[in-house]
């Protein structure tokens, strides 16, 4: 299903027993992407061993792109792609992760 998310992330995030993994899909704009992850890192050193295991994709735009209109579960027999971003709004489906960006700038 994560994979699903691939042409619209900027870059897939994985954690795995405290190591954080990333590829890296396409650029992000200026320094958002490396600054989500510099976040998650200090999740991880902070409070170790207490950071589950995760896969997620993330996009580091400002709009929302997981529009409910071009996914309809009813017709289309499958949840939409699960998609991390800074925003979300009621006619989306993207999921809201905090925006640590603006330590960056």
């Amino acid at each position: 299903m994560v994979e699903r998310a691939r042409e619209v992330a900027h870059i897939r995030v994985i954690v795995v027993k405290g190591v954080l993994y990333v590829e890296k899909y396409k650029q992000a704009f200026q320094t958002r992407d490396m600054v989500t992850l510099w976040g998650i890192l200090q999740l991880i050193a902070l409070y170790p061993g207490r950071i589950p295991d995760l896969d997620m994709m993330f996009e580091c735009g400002d709009k929302p792109v997981i529009h409910k209109r071009a996914h309809d579960t009813t017709k289309q027999g499958f949840a939409p792609p699960p998609v991390f971003r800074y925003c979300s709004d009621e006619w989306s489906y993207d999921i809201v992760f905090p925006d640590w960006s603006f330590w960056g700038w």
